[in-house]
């Protein structure tokens, strides 16, 4: 499998100058493989997409539809991003699609975003499907993915602060970017908000001449005991719990019937209570509060001991992290870290402070802008976190933390970036 595509060389860094109309020249000299898509349902948000999409993905093959998707990033294999009818995109077929989407470019400049949203716009207008769900990358309005003009479904999902140096340094801003994936007369699903971002939300959508589906007001998903209701002005359904561990997973997966049910109803899919519990159930995100079964990091654990793997990123990542810790593990656990550059160590690991007994800092190698872990553990140090440098996740396992003179506490959580989770992907896979 490929772990990164040959073409293109990264730029570097994000160009400032955003414009759709860079990637429009080059779809354009493919003869615009965008416009000929299967049926498209476009997912934006801060926090959620990942999962909205995935429960998506699955219920609706549960009803036997034919699924492409198109994520970002990838953890391992780049060939994860581009999702033909159920399976990732063949080596030789992606080797020719880039190669055939490099000869347009020829030496213009462009980043491998675009590069890859390129590609998979010319995957998926070659093969056939029933529906495309498309995740955006960043934003909304000026991402690459945004040259998509005819969805028959847009989503957006949880709005919190991130990338706000792109984006905009406030929720109402923030949210503004996120709404222009709205289209005219087509219906948007919102997962529930704050109250301010939810009024820019619905002003976009008056603006734009897009119907809304809001949670909170035209429906509700809510965890009861063992099981999950959704409800809408028709409805009220008991569902089981989804697959996707955390509470927070109960409003994304309100997203995806939010969604399933505008399908039925306005589309004419047919996507059943007992397709929606299957979708439930069978649905896998990696690395979303993931339990490790098995690898050559679960081996080095001793049988009674829990592993889990989050990409949660940002604060809003992290309050919800807290949150199910609270929940399941408030004795307290192990937590190994590791960090992009321009994230703030301290405001992140403020959240899970109360329940870290040690941190072992580690270097994200496979992010070029990693933070060094001399500056993680000075940031935990600030808040009071009893932190360690060290050289790997396996190191951290082996060296510290089965050493550590703590009674009872046999949990570890590895999070703080999802670039840590290909890492941990990368060791652990020795013996998988």
């Amino acid at each position: 499998m490929i772990y990164m595509p040959h073409w293109p060389k990264p730029l570097g860094s994000r160009p400032r100058d955003f414009s759709l109309e860079r990637i429009r020249g080059f779809l354009d000299k493919l003869g615009n493989p965008e416009r000929k898509i299967p049926p498209v349902i476009h997912i934006a948000g801060t926090n959620g997409k990942g999962s909205t999409l995935s429960f998506m993905r699955y219920m609706l093959q549960a009803a036997g539809y034919k699924v492409h998707t198109y994520t970002s990033p990838h953890l391992v294999n780049f060939n994860e991003r581009i999702v033909v009818a159920g399976s990732c995109i063949d080596d030789n077929e992606l080797h020719n699609l880039l190669e055939e989407s490099r000869a347009v470019v020829a030496n213009q400049p462009i980043t491998l975003f675009e590069a890859a949203t390129i590609t998979a716009f010319l995957t998926f207008s070659r093969h056939e499907a029933d529906v495309t769900l498309i995740e955006v990358g960043m934003g909304g309005r000026l991402d690459a993915t945004n040259v998509i003009d005819n969805p028959i479904l847009t989503i957006i999902t949880s709005i919190a602060f991130d990338h706000t140096e792109y984006l905009g340094s406030t929720l109402e801003t923030i949210a503004g970017e996120k709404a222009g994936i709205m289209k005219p007369n087509i219906p948007c699903v919102i997962a529930p908000q704050e109250k301010t971002v939810m009024s820019t939300l619905e002003h976009c959508a008056i603006n734009k001449k897009s119907p809304v589906y809001r949670g909170g007001f035209e429906w509700n998903c809510r965890k009861q005991n063992s099981k999950m209701i959704f409800q809408s002005a028709v409805q009220s359904i008991e569902f089981p719990l989804p697959s996707l561990k955390g509470d927070h997973q109960i409003v994304n997966a309100g997203n995806a019937i939010a969604a399933c049910s505008i399908l039925s109803g306005k589309y004419g899919f047919n996507v059943e209570e007992e397709d929606i519990v299957s979708g439930l159930q069978s649905t896998y995100w990696p690395a979303r509060l993931e339990p490790i079964n098995k690898g050559y990091l679960i081996s080095l654990l001793p049988k009674d001991w829990q592993l889990f793997l989050d990409g949660a990123h940002n604060n809003d990542g992290a309050r919800v992290l807290a949150e199910w810790i609270k929940d399941n593990f408030a004795e307290g656990i192990y937590v190994i870290f590791g960090v992009t550059r321009n994230r703030s160590v301290e405001e992140f690991l403020k959240y899970l402070k109360p329940y870290i007994k040690l941190l072992c800092a580690v270097c994200v190698k496979s992010e070029p802008k990693a933070t060094n872990t001399c500056l993680i553990r000075k940031g935990a140090d600030n808040i009071g976190i009893n932190a360690i440098e060290c050289e790997s996740i396996g190191n951290a396992i082996s060296n510290y933390i089965l050493k550590a003179p703590i009674q009872d506490i046999k949990t570890i959580l590895i999070c703080g970036s999802l670039f840590l989770a290909r890492d941990f992907a990368m060791e652990n896979r020795i013996l998988a």
